[in-house]
């Protein structure tokens, strides 16, 4: 059983403080709990030269040194959300001295393109190499043609996958799988637009954030008035029992 947790932090806040407040959130919410040694990686912006981060708009680093070191020190591994969509050549070229700064066994690489993941794997052999939930993995075709590629050691699925249990339990590979265990905005999205306009921000290609539902008032799609989504988490036992072993957490 293993936890990707987020690292998405003000760089002032120490690592430590921010994995044991989603300790202790879990612990008070939900049906499970986990320590250091249940956490495989945590994920957010370094210190390093790049146009390849995705799914947040870049606005600064997340880890610093000492955070990076802590997680060593504790057995996690540090994982690199470089989930753009926009890939060339020269963005690539650029990115190299950061993805060979943090190339080691136990780190990772989350991508949305499997352009990047080949390039990296090609490049950088010893980074585990996750595929996006902006991939949108959502039939048994996508996910059987995604896994034999063979570039990705694991694939994020879609937040509102979780609902479908029958999907969930055809899965043949389920030890490359890994679930949202919380919410965030993609949940109730009605369209994700704002995964390629974070894309265009971190390149210098857009200025606007562009929401799906705030701009251009689409309904949203789980939405339900009743529950504080700031504190809603799945059954994780309910995953367990169909074999999943990996799982994300986000910040409440």
């Amino acid at each position: 059983m293993s936890f990707s947790c987020s690292a998405r932090k003000n760089w002032q806040y120490h690592i430590r403080d921010w994995i044991n407040f989603q300790q202790s959130h879990a612990r008070i919410h939900s049906n499970f709990q986990f320590s250091y040694k249940d956490i495989d990686y945590a994920f957010g912006q370094v210190e390093g030269v790049t146009t390849l981060w995705g799914g947040r708009i870049y606005d600064g680093i997340n880890l610093t040194k000492v955070d990076i070191y802590w997680l060593y020190d504790n057995g996690i591994g540090l994982k690199l959300p470089l989930s753009t969509k926009l890939i060339s050549d020269d963005t690539y070229l650029v990115s190299k001295s950061l993805l060979k700064k943090y190339h080691k066994k136990g780190n990772a690489i989350i991508t949305a393109t499997d352009e990047l993941a080949k390039r990296i794997k090609e490049d950088f052999p010893n980074y585990e190499i996750e595929a996006s939930c902006i991939q949108d993995i959502t039939d048994t075709k996508k996910l059987e043609k995604k896994i034999s590629l063979g570039l990705y050691n694991t694939i994020v699925l879609p937040i509102h996958m979780n609902d479908d249990i029958s999907f969930l339990e055809s899965i043949k590979d389920k030890e490359k799988i890994r679930l949202f265990l919380n919410v965030e905005c993609s949940y109730n999205c009605p369209k994700k637009v704002c995964y390629g306009t974070t894309s265009r921000i971190n390149t210098g290609k857009q200025d606007k954030m562009i929401c799906s539902f705030y701009d251009l008032g689409m309904e949203r799609t789980f939405y339900k008035d009743h529950i504080n989504w700031n504190d809603f988490y799945f059954d994780k036992s309910k995953f367990d029992k169909i074999g999943i072993t990996k799982y994300k957490i986000l910040p409440s």
